[in-house]
Formats: C-alpha cells, sequence, structure tokens
C-alpha cells in the first residue's frame, strides 16, 4: 500500500516519535524511505553572498545531513532502502513539493517539531502540510 513514505524531520525529540513511527511502518509495508531536513530560509535567512547568515546556514544544512544519514542508516538495519535529502527551503511547502515530485504515498511526521509547542496542540508545519498536502499526512 505504501511504496515510498517520506519522513521530514527537525531533529528534535518530539519530531523523533514521527521517524520511528515511519520506520516502523515501512518496515511493515516493505516501502523505500525518504528523510528529509529542511533549512528553513525564513528563520535562518537567505543570503547568496557568502557571510555570516550563509556560513550559519551551512552549519544548520550539515547538521541536517547528519540527521537523515542516520535515519538512513536505521533504515538500512531494518533492510529498507533508504534516500536523504536536505533542503533550503520554507518547511511546509518543501516537504509537500517533495512528496509530490517523488511520488510519496504517505508523509509521517511528528505532530509538534523544534518549536517546542504544548499538547495537545499540532506544530505549524504539521498543520500547514496536512491542511495543504495532496499525499495523506500521518502526525505521531
Amino acid at each position: 500500500m505504501y511504496r515510498r513514505i517520506l519522513i521530514p524531520t527537525d531533529g528534535s525529540r518530539e519530531a523523533a516519535r514521527g521517524v520511528e513511527h515511519g520506520l516502523a511502518l515501512a518496515e511493515e509495508h516493505g516501502s523505500d524511505v525518504h528523510a528529509l531536513f529542511v533549512v528553513d530560509e525564513h528563520v535562518h535567512g537567505d543570503t547568496p553572498a557568502l557571510g555570516s547568515f550563509e556560513l550559519a546556514i551551512e552549519e544548520i544544512e550539515e547538521e541536517g545531513w547528519r540527521i537523515v544519514e542516520g535515519i538512513g542508516r536505521q533504515a538500512e538495519g531494518r533492510d529498507l532502502d533508504a534516500e536523504c535529502h536536505c533542503v533550503r527551503g520554507t518547511p511546509d511547502r518543501a516537504i509537500i513539493d517533495y512528496a509530490m515530485r517523488n511520488d510519496v504515498d504517505l508523509i509521517v511526521m511528528g505532530k509538534r517539531g523544534a518549536s517546542g509547542v504544548e499538547p495537545p496542540h499540532i506544530g505549524s508545519v504539521t498543520d500547514r502540510v496536512l491542511r495543504l498536502s495532496r499525499v495523506p499526512v500521518l502526525p505521531v
């Protein structure tokens, strides 16, 4: 039923629930895993010059790669195929665009991310992905 599962993460403890659940579903269905980290340029700036903002973004991007590659290793440890990506953009838009471009069947993500919204509320990125995505979304 799910050939490709997208697991977007910001690396937070809250997002880790989505990672674990997404990997478990992928294992159950024999799905390919797509791990995605989005460097939020809206928060971190968007400058073409190699200045302090760009250096900060590059550091966040390096951390993003470490995070998604860790998810890739976890997927491979479960005998699943995995693709890892780190992109720049607005998180909700980048997640939805990635899902559409890569024929994803399900997006599994944490209910809350690094912004730390208090329970039982849902995070703003998850909320926008739920409302705008044509691909089914499972918030956990």
